[in-house]
């Protein structure tokens, strides 16, 4: 005997070893006769051996039955112990999740919405990886990176969970000091701009809109880094134009600290999780991804029509 048996061929023995009666075992299991005399023939067949004494009114088990039926009914207790802990992993948030993000967003929302979720689950652990570089989940082991705009992988599962748009600003003092440009094109010579390099944002050109409308523009970068809260500062203080995430310059538009420029064009930006495997099958991170897209939502409720607001008001 090398093919061990068909697991379906031991539920039927062991329902049929239990009634003492292949009728009531098709019965039970919704299924003819026919099939449980021949699953059982089948099982037997395998094992070279007889499992039951047939007589024409009645079966009865053999010893070597007797044998099949404890053990198999103990395989069969084992798998659904087995089915029992996994559909339990899928409904409890406990153990560790391991999540990237961008530093500035990472700082700025990622951490008080862990907080805020760690005090709902206290058995759920956080591994949190802020970088501004890109990361490949699977060979670092990451269960979950959240990413602003930018290309998603196609191995990968995306899931938008918040609208973001990254727009152009800059300090009164620079527009006061160089003027207001009419068009992206005027940031390639005319203008002095800030880029950062932070993930897979490319520095080199800006992709922008303005309805149906797409152009590509190669600022004249005078100033680049890796960080955008450090190209805010930089812009702040006057050195240049900056295309950067509305959710990272709206306190300092609704300030007046930085005025959009070119507000008819925009960068589709939305915040995505990213991630590998089925939500379904991980309790950790279904609970983090749905809690997180509440959060985003409740805080950036109106902040868009908000925006709109303060550049009418320009």
């Amino acid at each position: 005997m090398d093919k061990l048996p068909a697991l379906d061929d031991i539920r039927v023995f062991v329902t049929a070893a239990r009634l003492m009666s292949f009728a009531r075992a098709a019965e039970q299991l919704m299924v003819s006769p026919a099939y449980i005399s021949k699953r059982v023939k089948m099982l037997e067949e395998n094992l070279e051996l007889a499992l039951f004494f047939r007589s024409a009114r009645a079966i009865s088990l053999t010893r070597e039955g007797e044998i099949v039926l404890r053990t198999g009914e103990q395989l069969l207790q084992g798998l659904a112990a087995m089915k029992g802990e996994l559909n339990a992993s899928r409904q409890e948030v406990q153990g560790k999740l391991r999540i990237s993000c961008s530093t500035g967003f990472g700082s700025a929302y990622i951490n008080p919405f862990i907080l805020a979720l760690r005090s709902r689950y206290d058995r759920l652990d956080i591994d949190l990886t802020l970088t501004d570089r890109a990361v490949d989940i699977i060979s670092e082991n990451i269960d979950l990176d959240i990413c602003i705009g930018g290309a998603i992988p196609e191995q990968y599962i995306a899931r938008r969970i918040a609208e973001n748009v990254r727009v152009f600003c800059a300090s009164p003092g620079y527009l006061a000091r160089r003027g207001w440009p009419e068009h992206p094109r005027e940031l390639e010579k005319q203008h002095d701009c800030i880029s950062i390099r932070e993930r897979n944002q490319a520095p080199a050109s800006w992709k922008v809109e303005r309805g149906a409308e797409v152009t590509t523009v190669y600022p004249n970068s005078r100033l680049s880094v890796n960080n955008g809260d450090v190209a805010k500062q930089w812009c702040l203080k006057g050195e240049g134009i900056m295309l950067r995430s509305l959710w990272s310059v709206l306190p300092e538009l609704e300030q007046g600290a930085l005025l959009r420029v070119l507000p008819e064009w925009q960068q589709p930006a939305d915040v995505y999780a990213v991630y590998s495997q089925r939500v379904g099958t991980n309790a950790n991170l279904r609970v983090f991804i749905d809690n997180l897209e509440q959060y985003l939502a409740q805080r950036w409720q109106g902040k868009f029509r908000m925006n709109e607001q303060i550049v009418s008001n320009q």
